[in-house]
Parts: C-alpha cells; structure tokens; sequence
C-alpha cells in the first residue's frame, strides 16, 4: 500500500465518495503510525485551503473523521506531554478550522471512544471578573475588586501602586515589616511585585503571604494554590518559598509552584536558573525544564523532565489538560466557581486538550462529551459528572 493510495482514500472520504470497503480501507491505514506524516501534510493542505469558505470540509464529514480517528486506542495509558503537536492535535485543529465542531480555540483529544452526546441545556456560569483580596498586618481586609484607588498605604512607610490587576510595593527597609496576605478569587488571577522586585502570578484560589519588607538573612514567603515566580537576584539574601509541606530555595529564577490542598501531588515547575526542592531532610537540586513531584503523604521528592511551558498555560490565559476526568474538573471548578458531584463510575482515562480560559464552561463540557465517555447536566453551580 503505498502513499499515494492513503492521499487518494483520505479525497475520497473527504469529498463522500468512499464506498463502505473503502471507507474500511482508510480507516485502518489511520490506526497506523506509518501514515502520520501524510495525513500531517493531508491535513495542512486542507487548513491552507480553510480562508475560500467553498473549500471547507463539510459539517458531518469532519465530524464523522475525527471521531474514526480518535475512537482507536481505548486501552492505551495516558500519553506523555509533549511540546510536538502530535498528529491528534492537528486532526483537531483541522477540524476546528474547517467546521468540524464549532467551538472556537480548543484542541480536544481523548483516547477513549467517541460519540456525539448532548450536553444539558441550562446555561453555565460565566467566570467571574479578575478580583483578589488584600490582608494587612492589622487585619484589615482592602477588597480589590472595589477598591479602586491606584496608590494605598499597607502600613506607616510602605504604600502599594496598583495598576489593574497588578500590586508593586516600594522598597523600605528602615521600617518594621508587618505580614501581608494577598488572595485571589475563584476565576481571577493577581500579580503582584514583591518589596525586592521579585514577581509573582497568583492563579486562582490562590494566595501569598510576605512581610512588606525583607529585612532578614533571607526574603521567605509562604504560598497556596499555584503561584508563578520571577525572583529579583539578591545574592546574599536568598529567595524561599514555603508550602505546608515543602521549601523551594533559590537565588534568581523563574519557577511555578502548584500546591492546591486538593491535589495529592505538590508541583514545581522550573524555566529558568536552578531550585533546591527541600521535603522534609531530603534535598533535591533542579534544573531548567525539569519538574519536581511530593506527594503530600510520601513527601518523596521525584524529578523529570516536563512540559513546562504546559505548566505555566494558566499565566498565558489557557487550559492545558493530561490528566483524569477529576482533576479536569477541580481545575475548572477553580476557574468558573462551580462545584462538580459524580454519578455511576466514572472512567479513569486520560484526557488530554488545550482550550481557552475565555471559553465558556458549557463549551468545553461540551467538548468532552463529544468523547462519549463522560456526560454532564449543570443545575446553576452544580455539575453532576456521569459515566
């Protein structure tokens, strides 16, 4: 079986001329490896051709291929994360661009069988605007969502500038330092500049407590949630980052620490420099685009290399999933505010996708009924999950 004969089956099916053999045909070469550059080049040639509106692929037709495409390897263990759009992820694009399935900006891939199920017809919530809350050392709470004045003091000597959803203190270290905590709403994002000019992104439900000056022999801040870093280098007076179950140690870095009470695993994520990842009287060094698991019962530290720009996706404003069906949705119950409850038993199957955080809730629930493997019905915040 050569190229040309996948190219000429791959037009046939496109234009829906395949008879039942030859749609037959097609769909076993698709199962094979061998075949992947081809349709590769099959499918940009068609998104080439996507701006002439009579050049689109019809609805059904696109439909129907990638549901063939994705029903193959149901056994198969999570796939990896990986930097290469892998040949499902161009098949979804595709799909996207030429009308397949009209949900704008995601790529959905899920190795499982899919079907097309409806999704309930009530409306999902909206995700809240971007807010957060500030903590002063005397207790008073300043809300940031109303808050709108561009300069506030936090105490005698320190002031806080405050351009959009960013906080930046000044630097005094002549007075005595109070604790500040700064959290964030379910559905908003926060950055804040640190009194040494260290950055810091705050996802959501997320905070961070630090003095309001770094007087001491080290800058220590203590964070939950997932938290983003950019720290200012001070080489005598190292940066550490404090969980309730590990420390980061570092100099001058950029790093993300995801640390949810409801995730089992504690992880770093590192960019750029080195980190010492530090669970109880185990020390483990860090190097650039390699990332750091403790399981918060074990407290094990484990080392690899990741993703990590996949890992930083909630900074740039997207969802990147690889993971169970439950812990998709504790992070979109952290975004759009819901609560999820599940019905029957629910599949363990790895799901993998990126979409965008302006995407509606129904939208993406939507995209992953399209799997057939998952269904929902959204009673306001309530989303019951069922097999």
């Amino acid at each position: 079986m050569t190229v040309s004969r996948f190219r000429y089956l791959f037009n046939r099916y496109y234009s829906r001329q395949c008879t039942p053999e030859e749609q037959q045909e097609f769909m076993r070469l698709m199962e094979q490896t061998a075949y992947d550059e081809e349709l590769k080049h099959l499918l940009d040639e068609l998104l080439l051709q996507a701006d002439d509106e009579t050049g689109a692929m019809p609805d059904d037709t696109a439909a129907n291929m990638l549901r063939q495409i994705m029903q193959t390897g149901a056994d198969t263990p999570q796939p990896a994360p990986a930097r290469t759009m892998p040949v499902w992820q161009r098949i979804a694009v595709a799909a996207c661009v030429l009308g397949a399935i009209a949900v704008a900006g995601y790529k959905m891939y899920v190795k499982t069988k899919v079907v097309n199920m409806p999704i309930a017809s009530n409306h999902a919530p909206v995700p809240k605007e971007e807010g957060a809350r500030l903590v002063r050392g005397d207790g008073s709470v300043i809300d940031l969502e109303q808050h709108k004045d561009t300069a506030m003091d936090v105490q005698s000597g320190v002031s806080v500038n405050r351009q959009g959803n960013t906080l930046s203190y000044t630097s005094n270290t002549t007075v005595t330092p109070t604790i500040n905590t700064l959290y964030t709403n379910k559905g908003g994002t926060y950055k804040i500049v640190l009194p040494d000019g260290t950055k810091a992104w705050l996802n959501a439900a997320s905070s961070i407590r630090f003095p309001t000056a770094f007087t001491d022999s080290t800058r220590e801040v203590s964070i939950q949630g997932e938290v983003y870093f950019e720290i200012a280098q001070q080489a005598s007076q190292p940066f550490i980052v404090s969980t309730n179950t590990i420390k980061i140690a570092v100099l001058g870095t950029h790093f993300n620490v995801k640390a949810y009470e409801e995730e089992q695993n504690i992880c770093t994520s590192l960019l750029e420099g080195a980190v010492n990842v530090i669970s109880g009287n185990t020390v483990r060094l860090m190097k650039p685009g390699q990332q750091a698991l403790v399981n918060r019962e074990h407290k094990g530290i484990s080392i690899s290399n990741a993703d990590v720009d996949a890992a930083i996706a909630w900074k740039e404003g997207r969802f990147e999933f690889n993971g169970n069906i439950k812990s998709i949705m504790r992070e979109l119950a952290r975004w759009y505010d819901v609560q999820f409850i599940y019905e029957g038993e629910i599949t363990n199957k790895a799901f993998g996708g990126t979409f965008s955080r302006q995407d509606s809730l129904e939208d993406i629930l939507h995209t992953l009924e399209l799997t057939g493997s998952i269904h929902f019905n959204i009673d306001n915040k309530t989303i019951t999950v069922r097999p």
